[in-house]
């Protein structure tokens, strides 16, 4: 299990960007009924979590390391214009080493993988349905489409605790509600939205000594140029944002996959993609089924 580490600011040139190589993954589609899905006690969920925390270095992949992740920032008066900026397409989707698909991993692990897939993967003809009143398309998306729907989640979402249990609603289900929930239920619905548009999205669950949360991450792209063009934008679009923090995680032939904080959490007070990562011990679910720690 990877570690969030203590987080650095880093300038702009690509010439002098320093990534740390972290674990990641992302959140595959199921087509299985939405609405719940489970009813997972989080209490639980994070006291075997942390049992697990030990023995969770075996099974770690040789391609990757776990040093923490490193953050973003510009000088806002440096920032880029977003109306000015030329903005590609969706990234190509990340390449998953596939010796990594036959592990066995914990029961929970699975458990939890399993109510990801499940609540981001149904309900695709109402999913494109609210991404089109988003964004006004149905193809053709960049990052300002990401953002959009990062603003859209964030100015409509109310929190609203579970209780006792944690239980995982679809993302339609989540939708129809007016955008209430937890954090989960937020990871699921923003993975939901994005996938839809063809972007891909991993989902992080972390825990500190005595609390657990869960949030999604966007892939930007596996080279620098890719990976400025999306920051340049974000900082340029959220002028009040102090840092842009995302991470990296580096293969062992050397490609790089960068990874953008898509969590509710913002800097200054305002909420904005690559917002502060919550710090704790990390398990990244990919699309693929593959579970790192």
């Amino acid at each position: 299990m990877t570690g969030t580490g203590s987080l650095k600011l880093i300038s702009l040139l690509l010439s002098t960007l320093l990534l740390s190589a972290i674990t990641s993954g992302c959140i595959n589609s199921v087509d299985t009924p939405e609405i719940p899905v489970s009813d997972l006690d989080l209490r639980d969920l994070v006291a075997y979590i942390q049992n697990l925390i030990a023995d969770s270095t075996n099974n770690s992949q040789p391609d990757e390391t776990g040093s923490g992740e490193w953050g973003w920032t510009e000088e806002n008066n440096n920032a880029a214009d977003p109306a000015g900026s030329i903005l590609s397409g969706v990234p190509d989707v990340p390449t998953y080493p596939e010796e990594k698909s036959n592990l066995v991993y914990p029961r929970e692990y699975r458990r939890m993988l399993l109510n990801l897939q499940r609540g981001i993967g149904s309900g695709n003809e109402t999913i494109a349905s609210e991404v089109f009143n988003i964004t006004g398309k149905t193809t053709g998306y960049n990052t300002k489409d990401a953002c959009d729907v990062f603003d859209y989640v964030n100015q409509r979402w109310e929190y609203r605790y579970d209780g006792n249990a944690e239980f995982f609603f679809g993302a339609v289900q989540t939708i129809n509600d007016g955008y209430k929930g937890d954090c989960d239920d937020y990871s699921i619905v923003v993975s939901a939205l994005l996938k839809n548009m063809g972007f891909n999205t991993r989902v992080v669950t972390a825990v500190s000594e005595d609390y657990g949360h869960v949030y999604p991450e966007l892939y930007i792209g596996n080279n620098n140029e890719t990976a400025h063009e999306v920051l340049t934008y974000v900082q340029g679009r959220y002028p009040y944002a102090e840092n842009i923090w995302y991470s990296n995680r580096e293969l062992e032939d050397g490609e790089h996959q960068h990874w953008l904080n898509f969590d509710w959490s913002g800097s200054n007070g305002y909420r904005h993609p690559g917002g502060v990562y919550f710090e704790g011990k990390e398990v990244i679910y990919y699309p693929d089924g593959v579970i790192e720690f």
